[in-house]
């Protein structure tokens, strides 16, 4: 089979994309880039030079330079969240596959206006890059959980420094991974309720818990533990010598306990790993996972498995699952008095 060609959105020599997405594009056979579209034709040739690029590939500007070349099988954009309606719209219209980072839109409007150029557009595979999905970590525990290894779960609770955050944080992180999509969207809501609390360098004054919002999670988006669980997010700095990320899963046969160097399991951290406490032995074991890039740096492993599974015709978001997030998060913010 001929290697999916590739039109890249913001190939820079800087940020995201070179770290994570580039590795895997240059290293498989079954992609190929084709075409890079920067802010200007000067840096989009410089990124090809600069990344060992054929001549071949062309330099584009425009956005509907993308959308207009015949060769591109696969549009990929990794913007601003605040460009991506603008960036990759005429793509859309034209028809064309499409891979974007999250968000899908800066707001729940502009998502669902992306979600309808694309329905209008015929678009096969329209996927928004949610790679904490394909993250071996999460997978491991996903199979624990449904394995039975610690019984009928009772809760869940995650604790994470914001190291990349401020006095703030938005709430809607962990819904990426503990979420993840079930049967029938047309099911009635379950309840669920989370508190939230926020203190660190800028916050010098620990906050009481906020009492969040009695929201609505559709069945669709059931917890990855697959039932309706208690969330307690809670985002401080770690404690000296303690892990930057502890997410327990309490059941009624054990634990599991999974620890890493940050909350972002997403791009993953070198220490990650991942404990079960049994109650009847009273023993605690590690459980190991297979990370099927590990030649691969952090950051580019699970976008690899992203672009891994849409080639084999499986998304890892659809437009419309990326909708249903922004909705939820939307309500969530609305619960809270945040206008978003």
């Amino acid at each position: 089979m001929a290697p999916t060609r590739v039109g890249f959105i913001g190939l820079s020599q800087t940020g995201w994309a070179p770290k994570a997405h580039l590795p895997y594009l240059q290293s498989s056979p079954d992609y190929e880039i084709v075409a890079i579209c920067n802010s200007s034709v000067e840096s989009s040739q410089a990124s090809i030079k600069a990344y060992g690029l054929p001549a071949s590939v062309k330099a584009y500007a425009n956005p509907q330079d993308i959308a207009n070349d015949k060769s591109i099988d696969l549009v990929v954009c990794s913007v601003r969240v605040d460009r991506h309606l603008a960036t990759i719209s005429p793509s859309l219209r034209a028809g064309k596959d499409v891979l974007v980072e999250w968000p899908l839109g800066k707001n729940l409007a502009e998502a669902e206006e992306l979600l309808r150029l694309k329905n209008e557009g015929g678009v096969k595979n329209a996927v928004v890059d949610l790679q904490a999905r394909q993250a071996p970590i999460v997978k491991k525990v996903k199979e624990l959980v449904d394995g039975g290894v610690i019984g009928r779960v009772l809760s869940t609770t995650w604790t994470g420094a914001a190291g990349l955050g401020g006095a703030s944080v938005v709430e809607a992180f962990q819904l990426r991974l503990l979420h993840r999509p079930q049967n029938n969207p047309r099911q009635p809501p379950s309840h669920n309720q989370a508190h939230r609390q926020r203190h660190g360098p800028k916050d010098p004054q620990p906050r009481a818990p906020q009492d969040i919002r009695r929201h609505h999670l559709p069945n669709r988006h059931a917890l990855l533990l697959l039932n309706p669980h208690l969330i307690i997010p809670a985002w401080r700095a770690p404690f000296k010598g303690q892990p930057g990320l502890d997410w327990r899963i309490a059941g009624s046969d054990g634990e599991i306990r999974v620890s890493a160097g940050g909350p972002f399991l997403q791009m993953g951290f070198p220490d990650m790993k991942i404990e079960v406490h049994d109650h009847a032995s009273d023993e605690v074991r590690d459980v190991a996972f297979e990370e099927e890039f590990a030649a691969l740096e952090l950051p580019a492993r699970n976008v690899a498995s992203v672009y891994k599974e849409l080639r084999a015709g499986r998304n890892n978001c659809s437009f419309e699952d990326a909708v249903e997030r922004h909705r939820l998060i939307k309500e969530i913010y609305k619960d809270s008095g945040i206008d978003a």
